[in-house]
């Protein structure tokens, strides 16, 4: 639709069928009408198309609705018109009307049928009664936009019939958001009260985050136009779910809806160009788990569709924090890194367990037609989301039968470590009955009566006021039950009370020997790996390599070589592991057998021929080299490919070594496009990197942007960064902050710093620093900056201000307690700094801890030093275990590096798996 036209139809989308309708009215009497829905291109900015509509348009019709009157966007429009005197407002909705609109003559059209709200539209635009009838009147097939005051649910726009916003097929299991099932999607039943209807959810109170700003509602009306990831982190049974729930069906309620049922789903929807579509990814780090999960890619191939996709997903803050607080500088130990790029898309809002007292001034109004409600209000100290969904009851049924009902909290607290170690498929009875016994004392052990497991089961799936049970059971039939899941409020709290408790045997070999879901064996041969359990590790690791799992092979590989067992891997490499090949024919180029290798190279092993290889060239024999190489690489071996063409760089030839990678990057080989590209970079072959960064490879855009920076065009470089940037990039970002620092663009670093980006953040604390900007630094750090924190206190102690840094520390500001800790040290009072660090240590991140670390070390208190880093490996710290078996082997005890741990978590003497 072009400008000039003469009515310009504002709405908010929960309308959009009023909206067309009004329009198609309208448009029959020969009026031209601009209305988004049909008019709007995609690929348009909606922001500047509505302001050249509106500006050209003779009169603008304001669908009024409560939505509508609560819409920023809306807002803007309507306030504009009414400026502009060309303000026709009609309400589609009982409402109240602005006061400044209270002057203005407005028309109902709200309960009419569909003749009179017709004569009513028409007069309030000063037109006679029109000759053509929408063609879509209830009862019989719409042909034409339809009346929205008497519309079956199924032909309003946003619903696939007729709609061509939803050209592609609805995918198997979705569900109109108006008609999903508040349950199925993780809403906590609430206690039972007599005379109340269990399957009707209380009453909902808004939260303040509904309506605010910037909170859940207004994300998702613009996620509604453009697409969104929006992520609410809190507690569990802080009503986060239900707060979601309540969302989205104001904002999106003739949307699809789907709840995934794995990352897999996810990845194919992302290719399938689906429909308006929601995705419920409720509890998301159900569908995180490093490159196998949801990654950064797929997120921005759903936001990138040609319709909307809109993500919602909910997070614990503790597991949210895990995943995106970035590893110390000093590490490239980075176990979360594929989740955190995942999670940077996601716009995030926090949801606190307590109510303000605005809410709770709703809360009381509710209460008095939902008594659930009061029950809430009247357990002050337990708070009402978690009281509504039996949360407290939980947490004391589960402490109390320890010694009430001691079998029962063995398999409850069994069922807690199983999923705190990565189990999240229902735990079958034999899991559970196995798992229980090291949880009960040998007296408990000797005297268990013969039906304790029963009894166990009983008490655990007892719903505690008709509400949840500490495990709830799970079937795919009527009346049969295929295992367990835990209560999520009892599993947040066992997981910060039992963050440091070390899982006994029973429960890993328990794990080892019944769990079958792919993703849980991802998880628990993980959680193990960590921990150096080899005794579990191993045997799981098989399992997964053996169903062809490349990640797997190579772990196992790697840990094969590691400890020793060389036959296993030799076996491994026979039966064609190129995982085991590699590390077998790395200790045989260690061992300086020439001959072995060579064996296995003439046999087709591509990484035998590139250990013999590097032998050769070591020994002065290029040529050779080159000579055994060149097959491999013609064959595709992409390994092989890489190796040769760094033997043909040295020997002088560049352009082959090019011409030879080319083809490898271009087919998906990540090593043959790295060395590509830092070829391409030398020889300052600028167009082709540009082609490569555009194309989306990272490497490319990272050393052009180097190109661009030394030759002075930092401008330019930002240009090809930002976008990489802004896709989640975390290398890209850093480079761009630093680039930005540089040119002097304060204004985007400081909305980067903002918007979350952490380097921003810190190039921003920098430039605060250098500039004694004291102020904004302090109130960066009060909201939870750490590079602020850091910045501040590095100024602090360069400005000798020792006790507002004793002050800052005392507050609980860990940067600040390091600093101080520093110039204690340099003082000369080394454990007067231990006593400062330690408890900042305690409940801070790596960085500090390993600060710590450093401070006992320096001292000399080596045991102090063990007792830390083994109670961080319990927790699944692998750097921390790694370190461990490192300090203890520099003691000259190579057991734990060589052995690991065994299920009981002693050091084992000797091979356990």
């Amino acid at each position: 639709m072009g400008v000039g036209v003469d009515v310009f139809v504002s709405y908010a989308r929960a309308d959009e069928a009023w909206a067309t309708w009004v329009a198609e009215v309208l448009e029959a009497e020969g009026r031209t009408v601009a209305v988004q829905a049909w008019d709007s291109l995609a690929g348009t900015n909606f922001v500047s198309w509505i302001n050249t509509q509106m500006a050209a348009a003779k009169q603008t019709v304001a669908i009024c609705s409560p939505t509508y009157f609560a819409s920023h966007w809306c807002t803007q429009e309507w306030t504009g018109a009414l400026a502009d005197n060309t303000l026709l407002p009609l309400r589609v909705e009982a409402c109240a009307i602005p006061p400044v609109l209270a002057t203005i003559a407005y028309r109902d059209l709200h309960g009419l049928d569909e003749t009179v709200a017709r004569g009513r539209l028409l007069e309030a635009a000063g037109l006679a009664r029109p000759t053509r009838r929408s063609g879509g009147f209830p009862g019989r097939t719409p042909v034409g936009a339809v009346f929205p005051g008497q519309t079956p649910a199924d032909a309003r726009p946003g619903h696939a019939k007729g709609s061509a916003a939803h050209s592609s097929p609805v995918p198997a299991g979705a569900v109109r958001v108006s008609d999903a099932d508040p349950y199925r999607l993780g809403v906590h039943r609430a206690i039972h009260l007599p005379g109340i209807d269990d399957d009707i959810p209380p009453a909902y109170v808004d939260r303040d985050i509904d309506h605010s700003q910037n909170g859940i509602r207004a994300r998702l009306r613009t996620a509604a136009h453009r697409g969104g990831f929006v992520l609410l982190v809190g507690g569990s049974s802080v009503g986060k779910t239900r707060c979601a729930l309540e969302a989205i069906r104001a904002e999106l309620p003739d949307w699809w809806l789907l709840r995934p049922t794995s990352p897999t789903q996810i990845t194919a929807l992302a290719a399938a160009s689906p429909a308006r579509i929601v995705l419920w990814l409720d509890e998301l780090q159900n569908y995180l788990g490093g490159e196998h999960g949801l990654t950064a890619a797929t997120v921005n191939a759903l936001l990138d569709a040609p319709t909307p996709v809109v993500l919602v997903g909910t997070i614990w803050p503790s597991r949210y924090r895990a995943f995106t607080t970035p590893p110390p500088p000093d590490t490239d130990d980075d176990p979360y890194r594929w989740e955190r790029d995942t999670l940077r898309q996601a716009a995030v809002i926090d949801i606190d367990g307590r109510f303000t007292p605005t809410e709770q001034a709703r809360a009381r109004t509710i209460a008095a037609h939902d008594p659930r409600i009061q029950i809430g209000l009247d357990s002050p100290d337990d708070g009402l989301t978690q009281t509504l969904a039996a949360g407290p009851e939980l947490l004391r049924s589960w402490t109390s039968a320890k010694t009430d009902a001691p079998y029962a909290w063995a398999a409850i607290t069994a069922a807690l470590d199983a999923a705190r170690l990565g189990a999240r498929a229902p735990l079958t009875s034999d899991l559970l009955r196995a798992a229980a016994p090291d949880y009960c004392t040998p007296r408990q052990q000797a005297t268990a009566p013969p039906h304790w497991f029963e009894h166990a089961l009983a008490y655990a799936t007892t719903p505690i006021h008709g509400a949840s049970a500490t495990l709830n059971l799970v079937g795919t039939a009527m009346g049969q039950t295929t295992g367990y899941t835990t209560a999520d409020y009892l599993l947040q709290h066992a997981t910060a009370a039992r963050r440091h408790q070390r899982p006994p045997a029973s429960l890993w070999t328990a794990l080892r020997d019944h769990i079958t879901d792919p993703d849980d064996l991802i998880q628990v041969s993980n959680a193990a790996l960590n921990r150096r359990i080899y005794a579990i590790a191993i045997p799981l690791l098989r399992r997964r390599a053996d169903t062809s799992d490349v990640d797997a092979a190579g772990r196992l590989a790697s840990l094969l070589a590691e400890v020793g067992e060389h036959d296993e891997l030799r076996a491994r490499a026979d039966t064609g592991d190129e995982h085991a090949a590699d590390e077998l024919a790395t200790l045989l180029a260690a061992a300086g057998e020439r001959d072995g290798l060579h064996a296995r190279a003439q046999a087709g092993s591509g990484p035998a021929a590139r250990r013999l290889a590097d032998l050769l060239a070591a020994a002065g024999e290029r040529q050779a080299a080159i000579d055994l190489l060149r097959p491999h690489a013609d064959a595709g071996n992409e390994q092989a490919a890489g190796r040769l063409a760094e033997l043909l760089i040295k020997a002088g030839e560049r352009q082959a070594a090019i011409d030879l990678l080319r083809p490898h990057a271009d087919t998906g080989d990540v090593d043959a496009a790295i060395r590509l590209v830092d070829l391409l970079a030398e020889a300052g072959e600028r167009d082709e990197l540009h082609a490569r960064a555009q194309a989306g490879n990272a490497h490319a855009a990272h050393r052009l942007v180097g190109l661009l920076t030394k030759a002075g065009d930092r401008r330019a470089a930002i240009d090809v960064i930002r976008p990489r940037a802004d896709a989640g990039d975390e290398h890209a970002a850093d480079e761009l902050a630093i680039l930005l620092a540089e040119v002097g663009e304060h204004d985007e670093l400081r909305a980067r710093a903002d918007a979350g980006d952490e380097y921003a953040a810190d190039e921003l604390a920098i430039l605060l620093a250098a500039a004694g900007e004291r102020d904004e630094l302090h109130a960066r750090a009060q909201a939870g900056n750490w590079q602020a924190s850091y910045r501040l206190a590095d100024l602090l102690a360069t400005a000798g201000e020792h006790d507002e840094l004793r002050a800052r520390a005392d507050a609980g500001d860990g940067e600040a307690a390091g600093r101080l800790a520093e110039l204690l040290i340099m003082a000369g009072e080394r454990q007067a700094a231990i006593d400062i660090f330690r408890p900042h240590a305690e409940t801070g991140g790596l960085l500090l801890v390993y600060g710590l670390i450093n401070l006992l070390t320096a001292v000399g208190e080596q045991q102090a030093v063990t007792d830390i880093l083994r109670t961080r490996a319990d927790a699944g710290e692998g750097r921390a275990a790694r370190q461990l078996a490192d300090l203890l082997a520099e003691a000259g005890d190579e057991r734990l590096r060589r052995y690991g741990f065994d299920a009981h978590g002693q050091i084992a003497d000797g091979p356990t798996w």
